[in-house]
């Protein structure tokens, strides 16, 4: 009778009991409350009092409780975070598959290459050259580019113009030659020509022979100029680098880019720059163009979408900088139509200099 009894019991503990079968003991001691132990194990207090039919207020010093398992719960957060996991997953998918139907289209039973340019605003000729068709026949199921990859440059075809290329990558004529260093607009089949513009790391030491790199003079101020202002110090800095070459790629007094050579005449001052002119952008403060000050860096859009041009203020709307268009170091007005519509901001790297103001 009492394994039958034992028996019995054991089953009813199971069905009152089914959440904490595998539970651990635990022994009441000095100083302890139902929150404190149930915070210990991590559960929940009111599971706590109930599974031992505990009084809050008055607990028995000594006495073993059973701590209920918090294996439903944990399951039940693990769950959850597998829904989460999924949903997210399946946002991603969706995301993806959007951005794909946004560069590829499956063809279906009556499409032509006509209704789908039609449908996508892309000219026949562009989706065929997009996709490598010499026909105007397509199946069903087949997949057709929508959207070419970016791309750092392009091979001139059979038939193309410099106004045609421009066009389809939203690109300026002008801004096209300046980058390709073109003085005509004559192009040639397999010409490869520069989409945007590129920061060529150690261009200087592969161009420059061991004579310009021994003869290389160096940039400083004069003792008697050291008790000029840190503005006063640019500026004059920055003119003594006046008709240095334009090189794209550049880094040295032998011929150097925009940013490069930002970078190099705050750093003669003891400011260091990133190398790009994307990059220094983000550093400084952002300034209105009316209350421009001397020595503040003005930036401007030309090749590409982002900040792809910098310059240093010079005071009276001028500027200085190294430019593609002039081929060299030379000073220019923000006025210029060319600057003027590609202006896109300025940025203060230097506080104001009481010894220089404000320069409209």
């Amino acid at each position: 009778m009492s394994k039958l009894y034992l028996l019995i019991i054991s089953i009813c503990l199971f069905i009152i009991l089914p959440n904490y079968s595998s539970a651990e003991t635990y022994i009441i001691k000095k100083g302890d409350t139902t929150a404190k132990i149930a915070k210990k194990y991590n559960v929940n207090v009111k599971k706590l009092i109930e599974i031992n039919k505990l009084n809050p207020k008055k607990l028995e010093l000594g006495r073993k409780i059973t701590i209920p398992s918090t294996t439903k719960s944990t399951d039940k957060k693990t769950s959850d975070k597998i829904k989460i996991a999924k949903k997210h997953q399946n946002t991603n998918k969706r995301d993806i598959i959007k951005e794909e139907s946004k560069k590829f289209y499956i063809v279906k039973k009556g499409d032509t290459l006509y209704s789908i340019s039609k449908k996508y605003s892309i000219p026949v000729e562009e989706l065929k050259d997009l996709n490598n068709l010499d026909t105007n026949k397509l199946h069903k199921g087949q997949k057709l580019l929508l959207k070419k990859a970016p791309s750092d440059f392009y091979i001139v075809k059979k038939g193309d113009t410099i106004y045609r290329i421009s066009k389809r990558f939203n690109i300026s004529i002008e801004d096209l030659k300046n980058i390709n260093n073109l003085s005509t607009n004559t192009l040639k089949p397999g010409q490869k020509l520069l989409l945007e513009q590129k920061i060529v790391k150690n261009y200087d030491a592969v161009i420059k022979t061991k004579t310009e790199l021994e003869e290389e003079p160096i940039l400083e101020i004069e003792p008697e100029d050291q008790n000029l202002s840190t503005k006063e110090k640019l500026i004059l800095l920055s003119k003594k680098l006046l008709n240095i070459p334009y090189r794209f790629g550049g880094n040295s007094i032998f011929g150097l880019d925009c940013s490069a050579f930002v970078q190099k005449v705050y750093k003669l001052i003891g400011i260091e720059l990133p190398r790009s002119a994307r990059e220094q952008y983000v550093e400084g403060i952002p300034v209105e163009k009316d209350e421009l000050s001397v020595g503040d860096l003005v930036f401007f859009k030309t090749y590409a979408s982002f900040p792809s041009h910098v310059g240093i203020y010079l005071g009276n709307n001028l500027f200085i900088h190294a430019s593609s268009r002039s081929k060299k170091v030379t000073i220019d007005s923000l006025d210029t139509p060319y600057y003027f519509r590609r202006y896109i901001g300025a940025k203060r790297i230097l506080e104001l200099d009481n010894n220089i103001g404000h320069e409209g």
